[in-house]
């Protein structure tokens, strides 16, 4: 039977030809198999965010026991740095993302947590993510209403995202916050541990989000709190935070940590990121999938005309 460039192939080669084809094609099946078993995630968490998350991560494990989590979080990086951190360790394998950032963002400029935000989806598809409400500081007369109204029109728009409600904890805890008024002690990140976890867990069981008021550093008075200023259940604390220059808050500071301010938790209660296997993880995977590629040329090379 003659192929397509008028030569035929004797039934030896031909076979061979159609069981190397058939091999390459099984390889090949094997690998979008693979991927799209892998698309709705194997139950594992990433939680990427700055020093915030390293105060709070340390709590996540004992809070979700069983819950495989990784955790890369840098202090003081921005939502530009958090989503590289992101690119370095995200899995196709993840169920949950946990993207807490905004806090080391401008607030003159909350585009830049929406359109990382969007890069995120961009690679993670439906899949679940964890954003907190912002508590950070004013600059320039601007509070962190854009962040916060980022926060709320993103979880609108994706249905089953989470939005813990820091900035509301805060404003009606501020007994839990540190001198900065932007970290919390041990008790306040132990919370705050507590607020994400409750996020993971809704994103693991495919419930809503569970709904909190957007504004400038504000937040909807928890069910049995009252606000600082008397505010009942459901209604916006107001805020009353000022911008700390870098350097005050170093002397503030120079006496060493406050009591309390450190957590008690144990690092090893969860995975920390190893940047270079990560990046090592990759090129094998790279290699592998070049070599698969490789081999079935070859082959096919090996018994066509």
């Amino acid at each position: 039977m003659p192929n397509r460039r008028g030569i035929r192939l004797a039934p030896r080669a031909f076979l061979a030809a159609a069981a190397a084809l058939a091999a390459v094609l099984v390889a090949l099946g094997t690998v979008a198999a693979g991927a799209r078993a892998a698309d709705p995630g194997s139950g594992r968490v990433l939680v990427v965010g700055d020093s915030l998350e390293e105060l709070t991560a340390p709590y996540l494990q004992h809070l979700l026991p069983g819950v495989p989590i990784t955790v890369n979080a840098v202090g003081g990086s921005n939502s530009y740095q958090i989503f590289d951190l992101f690119q370095e360790s995200y899995e196709p394998s993840d169920s949950v993302i946990v993207f807490d950032a905004g806090t080391n963002d401008d607030p003159e400029y909350p585009q830049i947590l929406a359109e990382n935000l969007q890069k995120v989806v961009q690679t993670v598809g439906n899949r679940c993510i964890v954003v907190p409400t912002i508590h950070g500081f004013t600059v320039n007369g601007v509070d962190n209403a854009g962040k916060n109204r980022v926060v709320a029109e993103f979880a609108a728009s994706r249905p089953g995202t989470q939005t813990p409600d820091w900035a509301g904890f805060v404003h009606t805890h501020p007994q839990l916050m540190q001198s900065d008024n932007l970290h919390p002690i041990e008790a306040g990140s132990e919370a705050r541990a507590r607020l994400i976890a409750a996020g993971i867990d809704r994103c693991l069981a495919g419930e809503p989000n569970a709904p909190v008021a957007s504004g400038a550093n504000e937040g909807a008075i928890p069910p049995g709190d009252v606000g600082q200023n008397g505010e009942a259940e459901g209604e916006l604390s107001a805020s009353h935070e000022s911008f700390e220059p870098a350097e005050e808050a170093a002397e503030a500071s120079s006496a060493g940590p406050e009591p309390g301010s450190q957590p008690i938790a144990e690092a090893v209660h969860f995975k920390l990121v190893d940047r270079v296997a990560v990046r090592r993880a990759q090129v094998v995977r790279e290699a592998r999938r070049d070599k698969v590629a490789d081999a079935a040329v070859a082959a096919l090379t090996a018994v066509l005309p």
